[in-house]
């Protein structure tokens, strides 16, 4: 077979809907039969489907590897479903397993349980066919291009070309204003299969756009068809490796030709708005005329079907309609997320009618065909990251052509410059600027696309319909029960409203995350590289967040802040949350992080500008908190920016993160804090480990481990919060015997280290290192007394008390000590920054509110609600 047509292991996998076949495992009589997971929508049952994949959790030695799965709706009839495994535990079991079912699949429920799953009626196949890898499940057919400059050869339906000539675009400019555009095209180098049905199959394109003999933005795009749609779902990324001071993007898209056949009275634009609402018109328009055509013609029009015979309309109109204008070009821009216009107009040469149709925010749904027949269109996360556009050209003429604009080239130029020339002092303006550090290479940015083959233009009721599944698509979830029983992601606790001081606190974060989506949206936290972030730090003064000074901007998720919130879904499965916590996953994943180039497998530290801070640093990209919406969505693109954080062992040869504050050293190849930067390669190194079965990666960790144990001062080894060498090559850590118990231990642990590590002290059987991390916990917090007669000698650890007031009670449960456990409660409920924000008030003169305390910080809030639910986890009984 073509080295440009592979099939992957994991598309195998995912043909025959029962994963990996490896040695059978011994488990309990009956673990597998008895396997069973009930799932229902995050939003309701979908109105309109284009299918969902999704992800369940399996408690240890539950599921073995090889055992098929089954899917029933609530009424028991069998639903097709496919199957693979995203994660095993280290017994070999399934820990995670990925699913995948089609549009037809509408029930209110389901069951998941071990057994042969149904058959689809047409079971989606791939194959290749000359230069084209052809998708088709008995309803669509789409032609993949294996090179060149069309990637989307054709989308037909039966008989019928709904679209072809698939082309990503790129428009590109020398200067952010004024610049001279030149047209790139996305160019075609490696087509892989993914997965190839029966339920789902996945084709992995991938190239650079060119032009002339330059090649650059490598991209990749991901084409899904499912058994029985009759859409296919498209996910584009781009990987940034250009000029930031010489390339200016103008415009980026996908671009398609769409066969128009009806008569231009029975040719039909549609565009829908997040509400419900359409805006539809015909190429010819027969309404409003000072000559009635009847009222059969003119409903006709109105509700996208063939009008009646022109032979039936009224004299008058028969005999002059085709004087009437033709409307040949459309365009909806989304120019920001409180605004949307559509034009239109007649030619090239005629100006356009700018005042055709406006509105607040599009859902991103368009139409472009006729009453036989044509193509839907749309994109996700729409008007959330404008500037974006939805253009329709020559729909008067045999062919039209559709641009969906993921970046509108009616926007101005797209300027990935950091903010300014100098800096501005971390003394001050809290900001970390180094030269040549604030740099946009190796960023991503994702786009999901749907195109659907539609058989006649599609009624009002419908678009709403399509609108809603373009805004939120349907979604699939379990009970908060199911994935706590499951025993993943560390440690955390279901909601306890038990007493009024566990309401109060169960409260506070429900508060929190409601005044965190209201500030989005208040504060228009939108737009093509913003959507998803959040603000660092409040300026009261101003009443206004600190989105002008340095470390106190935008927060790229600075102290947990993703975590938090999918911890929150977790627990409430509450569908708002789950957007707000994706949309930042997407962002930190995406914008944060850089996945190639000098600074690759690191992220940086919150700014002015998401990527423009010096502090480029592990924690930012790390897995574990990627994890949650990789293994809930089973989305394959994150998985892949997933693993490229594992370069950032080699990167840290090169970039040291202690380079600021201390010497070089020449003990090992590189330096690291043990926390964050070694607990955030610890968790790289555990995703990729029970996504592969490869246990080099635990060994790594399992390295460490033993190293630290060997350590004299333990988890309190090194200067400048916990300095040690280390070695990409083998993952060993080195004592650099200075600074032992100095103390600035409190980021150790404040970008998820301890959950990082009670994660993997559950997965490898290190007991030295467990004593060393209990030996941490226990005296992090301990009064002077009980430090100096442990260690003889007392030291300041300089932490704060919410950050580590759960890993003082972990120790605590643990040692089954209640009074450890009571401390590290003490600990969270006597510092003022665990203490609930009072609610939020309107600032007068405006449509926004604030926290009446003065200046307040993201930090807080996403540790005070990480605090409560691990104190719930491991010390129920001693919370208030």
């Amino acid at each position: 077979m073509s080295s440009k047509f592979p099939v992957s292991r994991r598309g195998f996998l995912g043909g025959v809907a029962a994963t990996a076949v490896l040695s059978q495992l011994d488990l309990p009589a009956g673990a597998a039969e008895s396997a069973s997971v009930d799932l229902h929508w995050l939003d309701g049952p979908p109105a309109a489907s284009t299918g969902s994949a999704f992800g369940v959790p399996w408690p240890r030695g539950v599921l073995a590897k090889d055992t098929a799965l089954a899917l029933t709706a609530g009424d028991g009839t069998p639903v097709p479903v496919q199957s693979w495994p995203l994660a095993c535990w280290p017994d070999g079991t399934v820990k995670w397993s990925g699913h995948a079912v089609s549009e037809g699949a509408r029930a209110a429920t389901f069951r998941l349980t071990a057994g042969k799953p149904a058959a689809p009626a047409a079971p989606v196949t791939v194959r290749r066919a000359g230069q084209d890898v052809v998708l088709a499940n008995g309803t669509v057919e789409v032609r993949v291009a294996t090179g060149g400059t069309t990637v989307l050869r054709s989308l037909r339906r039966g008989t019928r070309v709904t679209a072809q000539d698939g082309t990503l675009v790129l428009r590109l400019q020398d200067q952010p204003d004024d610049g001279r555009p030149e047209d790139w095209t996305g160019v075609v180098e490696h087509v892989e299969v993914e997965q190839s049905g029966p339920v789902r199959a996945v084709v992995k394109a991938t190239g650079r756009y060119r032009h002339g003999g330059r090649a650059i933005l490598p991209w990749t795009l991901r084409i899904y068809l499912g058994e029985g749609a009759e859409s296919i779902r498209l996910v584009h990324s781009f990987l940034w490796d250009a000029d930031e001071n010489r390339d200016f993007v103008r415009g980026l898209g996908l671009r398609l030709s769409v066969p128009m056949t009806d008569e231009p009275h029975n040719r039909h634009i549609r565009f829908g708005t997040v509400s419900g609402g359409v805006w539809g018109e015909p190429v010819r328009v027969l309404t409003g005329l000072r000559r009635d055509p009847g009222a059969a013609v003119r409903k006709a029009q109105v509700d996208g079907t063939a009008t009646p015979p022109v032979a039936e309309w009224s004299q008058q109109v028969r005999d002059g309609y085709q004087q009437l204008a033709l409307w040949n070009d459309f365009t909806l821009f989304q120019e920001s997320s409180r605004h949307y216009a559509v034009w239109k107009r007649t030619s090239g040469r005629s100006s356009w009618l700018k005042h055709a149709g406006r509105g607040d925010r599009a859902s991103g749904f368009g139409y472009a065909g006729g009453v036989s027949g044509g193509l839907g269109f749309g994109m996700r996360d729409f008007w959330q990251r404008f500037p974006r556009s939805l253009d329709v050209r020559d729909a008067a003429s045999g062919t039209a052509t559709v641009t969906l604009w993921s970046y509108s080239p009616l926007a101005p130029a797209m300027d990935l410059r950091t903010y300014d020339t100098v800096a501005h002092g971390l003394d001050l303006s809290y900001e970390d600027v180094q030269a040549g550090f604030a740099t946009p290479q190796g960023m991503v940015r994702s786009t999901e696309m749907t195109l659907w083959a539609l058989a006649a233009t599609p009624a009002r009721a419908t678009i709403a319909a399509l609108s809603t599944t373009q805004t939120a698509p349907p979604q699939l979830v379990a009970a908060p029960e199911t994935y706590h029983a499951a025993g993943v992601f560390g440690r955390w606790s279901l909601r306890d409203r038990s007493t009024p001081a566990r309401a109060a606190l169960e409260d506070s974060i429900d508060r929190d995350v409601a005044f965190y989506a209201g500030q989005a949206d208040q504060r228009e936290w939108y737009g093509f590289w913003h959507y998803g972030d959040v603000m660092h730090t409040y300026d009261a003064d101003r009443h206004e967040w600190r989105y002008d000074v340095g470390g106190y901007a935008w927060d790229n998720a600075e102290l947990g802040t993703d975590a938090l919130l999918w911890y929150a879904f977790l627990r409430s499965g509450d569908p708002r949350t789950f957007r707000l916590a994706r949309a930042m996953t997407q962002h930190v994943s995406e914008v944060d992080t850089h996945h190639s180039g000098r600074f690759a497998g690191l992220g940086s530290r919150h700014a002015v500008v998401h990527w423009g801070d010096g502090a480029k640093e592990a924690r930012v990209g790390e897995s574990f908190t990627k994890r949650f919406c990789y293994y809930l969505t089973a989305d394959e693109l994150l998985g892949d920016l997933i693993r490229a954080s594992l370069q950032a062992d080699e990167t840290l040869r090169t970039v040291d993160p202690l380079r600021e504050v201390l010497p070089p050293q020449t003990a090992a190849p590189a330096r690291v804090r043990i926390g964050p930067d070694w607990y955030a390669l610890v968790s790289n190194w555990l995703t990729e480990w029970e996504r592969t079965g490869d246990v080099r990666w635990r060994d790594r960790i399992v390295t460490g481990m033993r190293d630290i144990a060997t350590f004299p001062a333990g988890l309190f080894t090194g200067e400048a919060g916990g300095a040690v060498g280390f070695d990409p090559a083998t993952g060993h850590l080195v004592n650099l015997g200075k600074g032992d118990f100095d103390g600035g231990y409190n980021l150790a642990m404040a970008f998820l280290g301890e959950q990082i590590l009670w994660e993997a002290l559950d997965l490898v059987d290190v007991p030295e290192f467990r004593r060393t991390y209990l030996d941490f916990a226990r005296y992090v917090q301990a009064p002077s007394a009980e430090k100096i007669a442990r260690y003889g000698r007392d030291f300041n650890p300089q932490v704060f008390k919410t950050i580590y007031s759960r890993v003082t009670a972990w120790a605590g449960e643990q040692l089954g000590d209640p009074a450890l456990r009571k401390r590290g409660w003490d600990q969270f409920t006597s510092d003022p920054a665990g203490q609930p924000w009072p609610a939020p008030v309107p600032v007068a003169g405006t449509g926004i509110e604030e926290i009446p305390k003065g200046d307040f910080a993201t930090n807080d809030a996403a540790q005070r609600g990480l605090a409560i639910i691990s104190l719930l986890a491991v010390a129920p009984q001693e919370a208030p």
